[in-house]
């Protein structure tokens, strides 16, 4: 079967599977068709083997771990799981066997989950009287997660599950979600953990505090990441303890807050970076979710809404830790922050835009944003 064809049946495929569980019932087709234009599209002009350097080069490993390492390397140690990134590889694997393409297989995995994010979404927005809309699909960084459903990485997993565990309703899925993370990217599972902590002691701070409890979540975490990143890298590397900036962490908290404008890039060695300045700048073009969206969020951070405290608490000090992580080695882009988007942009949505109705959803959304 053509690489074409098959490409095909994956949209047909995905657009019946996800179609019935949103109400906005044409989005998974349109989604499923600019998969189908886009994964194809790379294909006719890259080829079989070019297509794994388009955007990010990580697609060849992907590759490399079905079609000669998964077998070979497979079993259960954590370490093992981790380098295999066995959540998001076992799937395709399992589609490779039966003659489809691997790397098509690869992207199949990730629009599922960008449809599978896509539906969640919408689910919670039609619970709380939110209508479902273009502008909100944007403000959920829908391009971007589109965009990347077209590539064989793993981001789009990691975007289902940070969505299902701040908003899904199933405590089997977020316990679920919780372990595909730690194998996927354990230190944004970590960073997680810490912002449902954090937001669930903050929260209950009386609302005069409010802004200073806002403050202290955009920084605090910081130092909290930062002394996280070392006990890891001992714990699992043996490396000395110590912190790897000065003690006031400058850099790292202009490179940090650089995030929450989708411009990390200028804070990174250059080494680490595969675009000229005017691509990056051009994607951000493209795709301005990717500066606005984080933004936008930190606005609302700025308004105290009882019902969403507790959310938006929890979201930036997830944030800022997985951020102040990710500072500590030479890779910070904006791969690092899509999975925490859409939960960025449900909090601006549900702070900043009244629902579609005059019903109350208040109690609905203190129900949600508790663990």
């Amino acid at each position: 079967m053509s690489y074409y064809l098959q490409a095909f049946v994956f949209a047909v495929f995905a657009s019946v599977v996800f179609q019935p569980r949103v109400t906005t019932r044409i989005a998974p087709i349109i989604v499923s068709a600019i998969w189908f234009v886009g994964v194809t599209s790379i294909y006719w002009r890259y080829g079989p083997i070019g297509q794994w350097s388009f955007y990010q080069n990580d697609q060849y490993f992907h590759w490399r771990v079905l079609d000669q390492l998964f077998i070979s390397e497979f079993n259960l140690t954590f370490d093992r799981l981790n380098f295999l990134r066995a959540p998001y590889t076992a799937p395709a694997y399992a589609l490779s066997r039966i003659g489809l393409d691997p790397t098509l297989s690869l992207k199949f995995v990730s629009l599922c989950c960008a449809l599978g994010n896509l539906g969640l979404i919408d689910r919670f927005l039609m619970r709380h009287n939110y209508k479902f809309s273009v502008v909100r699909f944007w403000m959920i960084a829908g391009p971007i997660s589109v965009f990347f459903s077209l590539l064989a990485l793993r981001e789009t997993m990691m975007l289902l599950c940070v969505t299902q565990l701040f908003i899904g309703v199933s405590q089997g899925g977020k316990a679920v979600s919780l372990i595909v993370l730690l194998i996927l990217r354990p230190h944004l599972a970590a960073a997680i953990v810490f912002g449902q902590l954090w937001g669930w002691l903050f929260s209950r701070a009386h609302r005069r505090w409010y802004l200073v409890s806002v403050f202290a979540t955009a920084l605090l975490p910081i130092y909290v990441g930062t002394i996280g990143f070392s006990i890891g890298n001992y714990v699992i590397y043996r490396l000395p303890l110590q912190l790897y900036q000065d003690l006031f962490l400058r850099d790292q908290v202009i490179q940090i807050f650089s995030a929450f404008a989708g411009l990390q890039f200028f804070t990174v060695a250059y080494q680490t970076v595969e675009f000229t300045t005017q691509s990056l700048l051009l994607i951000r073009l493209v795709f301005p979710e990717i500066v606005l969206v984080p933004l936008m969020f930190t606005a609302s951070c700025f308004f105290f809404t009882p019902q969403t405290t507790r959310l938006k608490l929890s979201v930036l000090a997830s944030f800022v830790f997985f951020m102040a992580v990710s500072s500590g080695t030479e890779y910070l882009s904006v791969r690092q922050s899509l999975p925490m988007m859409s939960v960025m942009g449900v909090a601006a949505i549900l702070s900043l835009f009244n629902p579609s109705t005059n019903q109350k959803c208040d109690e609905g959304i203190k129900q949600l944003t508790e663990v």
